[in-house]
């Protein structure tokens, strides 16, 4: 059997919104050997290991899959997750070979299925060959239907080796516990799949508290809910904690949740920075109004835009982020302010406040390509993305520059 036809046989439900059997807090049903099925010898002769456990998985996850079709329509916008303007080097139309290019969007479906299918399959090669034809492949944005194996091969998760750690995790008992369940009723709310008492309310338990015991000196922190939520509308909670643990150890989150959030303090420092070297007048309008970056950008930071922007839209921002890091969270934020400068220069603080709570969401809502089209012309000053005159701040500066990232981050409740 074919790649192609084996990945479009068993991942034919997988870009609907993901169904998770909940893991019982002290027990787990993930990790388990792939369930057996046609497609399975000729998968495993075709896909090398760990992408066969990926797709066994996500087969797994595809039997079950009984989700509301209202929860489905509210992560997804139709073609959206793929699309965009190319670069001439990647275009059918130049020299580059037909495997080397990006698909126009005349035969962007088949096209995209062949070439991430390929991609997939040949996974430790390409990403040693190719990176800079991954990540711009990946730019277009990952089609819902990869995703699931995409994320988890671009943070270099390994499930294998941290399964018996989420299985201990889920059997001790965290000091979080009440306070997490506090705020589990808040994360995605308007989802069937997290509505109370639901299969994803319990895995979203699962697998914060297991972080919150793994991690010791992070523990929990509000934001990281939505992130682990977004991840578990995509795959199975044992393979979220995996990605989660990745995107904390590498991708610079872990610090930006530590208790002290001196990270999250430099990253407002540097993001201030560049829209005082960008937008001289929007900075001095912030100024003017007393309108700190942290109370209008700490959740971008900490929840990666899925507390701002529409979920697909954010699920684009994640796809990007996995291969560019930090870096794409500064343009994305940036490409914000730029086209909402004229707007806040308007704007006294508590319109602003209001304005970056809804009009942000509203101006991309229908339009997703736009953000990506500021963001990718968005540069960044190597020097201010250097900047860490932050720490060298006076005390009394760093104490009140906490308030206000404390405050920002309340903006999750």
């Amino acid at each position: 059997m074919s790649l192609f036809k084996t990945l479009k046989e068993s991942l034919s439900c997988a870009g609907e919104a993901v169904i998770l059997t909940p893991t019982i807090v002290g027990t787990t049903e993930t990790g388990g050997s792939p369930v057996n099925s046609g497609g399975e010898a000729g998968l495993a002769e075709e896909v090398p290991d760990p992408v066969v456990s990926i797709l066994m998985k996500m087969e797994q996850m595809n039997t079950s899959n009984e989700l509301d079709s209202r929860s489905v329509a509210s992560i997804r916008t139709g073609s959206s997750s793929s699309g965009g303007a190319l670069t001439d080097s990647f275009s059918p139309r130049s020299n580059k070979s037909r495997e080397n290019s990006v698909p126009a969007e005349d035969d962007e479906d088949l096209d995209l299925w062949a070439i991430w299918g390929n991609l997939i399959k040949n996974w430790e090669t390409e990403i040693r060959k190719r990176p800079n034809y991954i990540k711009e492949l990946v730019g277009r944005g990952i089609p819902q239907h990869f995703r699931t194996i995409a994320w988890q091969l671009l943070s270099d998760a390994k499930v294998s080796t941290i399964h018996d750690i989420y299985v201990d995790c889920l059997r001790r008992t965290s000091p979080y516990e009440k306070v997490i369940l506090r705020d589990i009723p808040r994360t995605y709310p308007e989802l069937e799949f997290f509505k109370d008492n639901g299969r994803g309310q319990q895995a979203l338990f699962n697998v914060i508290k297991a972080y919150s015991i793994h991690d010791v000196e992070v523990g929990y922190c509000q934001g990281s809910a939505f992130i682990v939520g977004q991840l578990l509308l995509q795959m199975p909670e044992e393979e979220a904690f995996a990605v989660f643990v990745r995107l904390m150890e590498t991708y610079r989150l872990r610090e930006l949740f530590k208790p002290t959030m001196t990270e999250l303090g430099l990253c407002m420092f540097q993001l201030e920075c560049l829209v005082q070297e960008q937008m001289p007048d929007l900075c001095a309008h912030f100024n003017n109004m007393g309108f700190d970056t942290s109370m209008y950008a700490s959740s971008w930071f900490l929840a990666l835009f899925t507390t701002t922007l529409p979920l697909e839209l954010a699920n684009r921002i994640m796809d990007i982020f996995l291969v560019e890091g930090m870096e794409f969270i500064f343009r994305v934020a940036l490409a914000i302010l730029q086209q909402a400068r004229l707007d806040l220069l308007r704007l006294d603080m508590e319109s602003m406040l209001k304005y970056f709570q809804r009009e942000v969401r509203e101006r991309y809502e229908n339009d997703h390509e736009l953000l990506f089209v500021v963001a990718n012309k968005v540069t960044l000053n190597a020097k201010k993305m250097k900047n860490t005159s932050y720490y060298q701040l006076e005390p009394y500066e760093r104490i009140d520059n906490i308030h206000y990232l404390l405050s920002g981050a309340n903006q999750f409740a």
